[in-house]
């Protein structure tokens, strides 16, 4: 068999399956290619429907040119393609999701199409209707809602990455993974803007609805979530310094992996935070990636918290050490023990409550530390700030000194520059 036409389908008979598979035989030779239907999660008439393809198809006399695979659990787009492709024969495999109709043209026309790519270029591993750039990956790649691949890149790189989840991410990598290995991307034809919709159109004659499944909210309700972190796997993997830029959410928090060069104030703050440590029971509020930790004494007990689940995921990556810990959790609503030490570096100023937060610290702590802007004007250091203007003035009853960018201390502030204030209270 020379193609082999792999179909993953989560519900959506009716209206995406059902018009993809009868234009694939409107305008495909069917006796030439091998159809693969990954049906997977399905809980709407896809099995009946998949029921009378078969008796079509024998009806046909090319019942053999059918495959049917079920799974009574989503598998995520990677997953239900890598079970086809397992079962796949043909010398192309065609990834083609189910949302996408082929228009009129003589048949065959957008197979030809797109092995003509390998044809005229023996470096070709994969063919496609249009490639795009990823800010996360930081390369161009096919995006995979149609494309042609050489059985041969499957058996030299393997299978699509299931770590992807529901999808987004897997195409990209495989791409990445194939030019690694010396194959070629080749998009046919010129891409164009349809200005109507604001999305590329490729030369091969069909329509791509686009994200028919992944945009029901019935079955994927964190779709922009999925993306996020998604994109994150794959910066993390091929390119950190995006990956790094998206932790720090548009500078709103400072953002260091296991084994980087900290910058000379954070130094400042953390050694400043070891030497007025007291107890061994230690709560860090805002931890971010948990970096601070690895500043304070191995015998004390930590426990970060951080309203951004991701970030705290990062966190647990980065296995600091022993005694750690780390929480997603909003501090207006978290029940707090009693710790020997709380640190806030660069919190306060971050919420609208942020001086109550600080009165409900005080009770949770023998000692308080905390950092925050000193007189910052509004907009200064970006919209994540809400409280402007803090001075000495706003923590009675705290030991303050002043830290500058370049990590100096000094015990009265420099009136030319803005500085924080790093602030120390005894509740005892």
């Amino acid at each position: 068999m020379k193609y082999s036409i792999i179909i993953p389908t989560y519900n959506h008979c009716d209206d995406l399956l059902k018009p993809c598979v009868e234009s694939i035989f409107k305008y495909t030779h069917m006796q030439d290619v091998e159809l693969i239907i990954s049906a997977n999660g399905c809980s709407d008439n896809t099995k009946f429907y998949l029921n009378s393809l078969r008796y079509q198809f024998d009806s046909l006399g090319f019942g053999k040119n059918l495959k049917t695979l079920w799974s009574d659990a989503p598998l995520g787009y990677a997953g239900a393609n890598n079970v086809a492709i397992e079962q796949a024969t043909g010398e192309k495999i065609v990834l083609l999701n189910n949302d996408v109709i082929l228009l009129e043209q003589v048949k065959n026309q957008w197979l030809d199409m797109l092995d003509a790519e390998f044809l005229n270029n023996p470096r070709c591993g994969i063919s496609c209707l249009i490639k795009e750039y990823s800010p996360p990956a930081n390369v161009y790649f096919a995006v995979f809602f149609c494309v042609m691949i050489s059985r041969q890149v499957f058996d030299r790189i393997g299978f699509l990455n299931t770590i992807y989840g529901a999808g987004a991410g897997e195409d990209t990598e495989f791409c990445i993974e194939a030019e690694r290995v010396g194959y070629e991307i080749c998009q046919v034809g010129e891409k164009t803007l349809d200005r109507d919709s604001a999305f590329y159109v490729g030369s091969v004659p069909l329509y791509h609805k686009g994200e028919g499944t992944y945009h029901d909210i019935n079955l994927f309700p964190d779709w922009n979530n999925i993306f996020y972190r998604n994109g994150l796997i794959l910066a993390k993997k091929y390119n950190p310094a995006w990956y790094k830029l998206q932790l720090c959410n548009n500078f709103e928090r400072a953002v260091f992996l296991k084994g980087d060069t900290i910058d000379p104030r954070e130094v400042t703050r953390y050694t400043w935070a070891a030497q007025n440590l007291i107890g061994t029971q230690v709560l860090e509020i805002g931890c971010s990636t948990g970096f601070g930790v690895q500043f304070l004494p191995e015998t004390c007990s930590y426990t970060g918290l951080d309203y951004d689940a991701q970030i705290v995921s990062v966190a647990q990556e980065q296995n600091w050490r022993e005694n750690c810990q780390f929480i997603a959790a909003d501090i207006n609503n978290v029940e707090l023990g009693q710790f020997d030490t709380i640190i806030a570096f660069e919190v306060i100023e971050h919420l609208d409550n942020g001086l109550e937060i600080v009165e409900k610290l005080k009770k949770h702590c023998k000692r308080l530390l905390i950092t925050t802007p000193y007189q910052e004007p509004q907009g200064f250091w970006g919209p994540h700030h809400r409280l402007h203007g803090l001075n000495e003035s706003h923590f009675p009853g705290f030991e303050i000194v002043f830290i500058y960018h370049d990590g100096r201390v000094a015990t009265s502030p420099d009136q030319e520059n803005y500085n924080l204030m790093m602030c120390r209270y005894d509740s005892q």
